[in-house]
């Protein structure tokens, strides 16, 4: 007996052909656990468009669900996509049966996971799982040509000890992370989140550009004593303080949503710091820029952070309040920015495409694209169109 209450163990009472099978059985239901499941992990080597997985099932008075998760990661271990058996809702006592199921197979995965799941009491037998790619086993699947197993340990971006540094600036510590070797590029994040929101364009722009990325005050690893509130000029200043630390007097910026709103206001405050700019889902003015239902949102959860006694509550009102408060840039103001910017936002973002365009229409030197079918999280629900728009920008 194990401490979920089930035992994962080879079978030879019970397959479908072969001599075994794979049995996840509930034996004790007064534990803390309710699923128990095994594992296997294929390496995504394989030169194709379509993985499908195939296996046999066999369950005995299960009376929660049996489930076979299939998931594919990059070498990141992000998922890029999942699937699984829970729309059949497989339950009750069954005899051997067939079940398929299929994914794409993006260029950018790095592994296939596969995982026999029982969520309740029974049991449930797995036989003969066959992976197959564009229809052909993987044993006589062509490899893809430059596979090369021995692929590093994804970089853990935001808690890099060898490419971080710190700087003070008022009241607070800045903490960052450099990259690559070329013309510099800082990358700004938006609220509440950190230097790891932008991981998958660090790998993509450090190969050209001297990447460096930050924790805006108070947020990831940079600290902040202030007692004031939060602006995006403040953040501005931030960074001018940054970049003169690191003896850089002019520097490309990305900057996304707040990042975005920051890098606004340091092309129009300090011009001369900016070669070039692209931000996505930014604003000039939040009463504006979003529905008041949104902005109604945000007095909501910062109501319910004020019951909340925790540092990281409070500071989360600072946060939340600087959305319905800041920024306070105006049309005059865009049209001071000499720099290129590149005007960015989803088609589906949460910032009104009227106001983005607003932005783009007061800027001289403006580019604008909207994303299609994406949210204000572009940069991740479209890593690849993303990074390809930011570096035809930028290699302009």
């Amino acid at each position: 007996m194990t401490k979920s209450g089930y035992k994962v163990e080879i079978d030879s009472t019970q397959k479908y052909t072969g001599k075994y099978s794979l049995l996840i059985e509930n034996i004790a239901q007064d534990v803390e656990s309710n699923y128990a499941m095994s594992s296997l992990i294929i390496p995504a080597k394989f030169d194709g468009k379509e993985v499908e997985i195939r296996f046999y099932l066999k369950l005995e008075h299960v009376t929660g669900h049996a489930d076979f998760p299939f998931r594919i990661d990059d070498e990141d271990n992000d998922k890029l996509q999942f699937t699984n058996l829970l729309a059949k809702r497989i339950y009750g006592t069954q005899d051997w049966q067939l079940y398929s199921l299929k994914l794409p197979l993006q260029k950018e995965a790095s592994k296939i996971y596969l995982f026999p799941l029982l969520y309740g009491p029974g049991k449930m037998w797995v036989d003969d799982i066959q992976v197959l790619i564009d229809g052909v086993d993987i044993s006589q699947a062509k490899i893809k040509t430059g596979y090369n197993p021995n692929t590093p340990e994804p970089i853990n971006y935001g808690n890099n000890t060898a490419a971080s540094g710190r700087v003070k600036v008022k009241d607070a510590e800045l903490y960052y992370e450099t990259y690559g070797t070329g013309d510099p590029l800082l990358l700004l994040h938006g609220n509440s989140q950190s230097i790891s929101a932008f991981k998958k364009q660090i790998k993509a722009f450090s190969k050209k550009y001297k990447v460096i990325a930050v924790d805006t005050r108070g947020q990831g690893k940079s600290t902040d004593s202030s007692t004031d509130p939060l602006s995006y000029d403040l953040y501005a200043e931030d960074m001018k303080i940054l970049l003169d630390s690191l003896h850089i007097n002019k520097t490309n910026i990305l900057g996304w949503s707040d990042g975005g709103n920051t890098g606004l206001i340091m092309a129009a405050k300090y011009p001369k710091y900016v070669d070039k700019l692209a931000i996505t889902g930014a604003c000039t003015n939040p009463n504006d820029a979003v529905s008041t239902s949104t902005l109604e949102e945000v007095r909501k959860a910062i109501e319910s952070l004020k019951t909340k006694l925790d540092a990281k509550s409070k500071y989360q009102v600072k946060l939340f309040t600087m959305l319905l408060t800041e920024p306070h840039l105006t049309a005059l103001d865009l049209k001071k920015i000499k720099a290129p910017v590149l005007v960015m936002a989803g088609e589906k973002d949460m910032i009104l495409e009227k106001h983005t365009k607003f932005i783009a229409a007061n800027i001289p030197k403006s580019q604008l694209f909207i994303f299609k079918g994406a949210s204000h999280y572009v940069p991740v629900e479209k890593v690849s169109e993303f990074n390809t728009e930011v570096l035809t920008f930028l290699n302009q």
